[in-house]
């Protein structure tokens, strides 16, 4: 009889355990999203969410965090590490060419293909037009595409880049957009 009334009493916390865990494991709240931007990184992203506006896209941007940091390599700038999960995060290269000694397209640009990354599950792509510039700001190496470069070259005419902006732009949130007259 006490062997049973042990047995009884084993099975009763055995259930009581597996409801707890049932009922407690299965109604796990998700994290609240969290947003910390550096303030000089800042309004690169509130230009992303009003770019995404004038194009028609609303874009809620209320779980990204962003910080200076290395990312894997000496020569990468930028990297979203969490492109699938909730909770964004950006990492900006530390090298002075990344973010101190970029110009402010350069930087637009790189916070822009990152956020293309996180919030538009964009990939890098290489295609380029057939005078070799890039056709898309999701290139894997270029966040010049709509710059002034900084030493003209043998008297170049084409270092004002800043009137491509809209194409590069129009492209990142649709990557139908047709190929610009400057590219052919």
């Amino acid at each position: 009889m006490e062997t049973t009334v042990k047995r009884q009493f084993s099975s009763k916390i055995a259930l009581v355990f597996i409801a707890s865990v049932l009922l407690f494991g299965s109604c796990r709240k998700e994290a609240e999203p969290e947003y910390s931007v550096p303030e000089e990184v800042e309004p690169y992203v509130q230009a992303f969410v009003n770019e995404a506006k004038a194009r028609g896209l609303e874009m809620k941007i209320d779980n990204l965090i962003v910080e200076f940091a290395q990312p894997d390599g000496d020569f990468i700038c930028g990297m979203c590490t969490s492109p699938t999960n909730h909770q964004k995060h950006i990492i900006i290269g530390i090298q002075k060419f990344c973010w101190k000694d970029a110009s402010p397209q350069m930087r637009e640009a790189l916070v822009f293909h990152e956020l293309g990354h996180c919030y538009l599950a964009r990939f890098h792509t290489t295609k380029k037009f057939p005078d070799g510039t890039y056709a898309s700001l999701m290139n894997p190496d270029d966040t010049e595409v709509y710059s002034i470069c900084q030493y003209p070259i043998n008297g170049a005419t084409d270092c004002d880049k800043r009137p491509r902006r809209q194409y590069y732009i129009d492209e990142l949130f649709n990557e139908n957009t047709p190929a610009p007259s400057w590219a052919k």
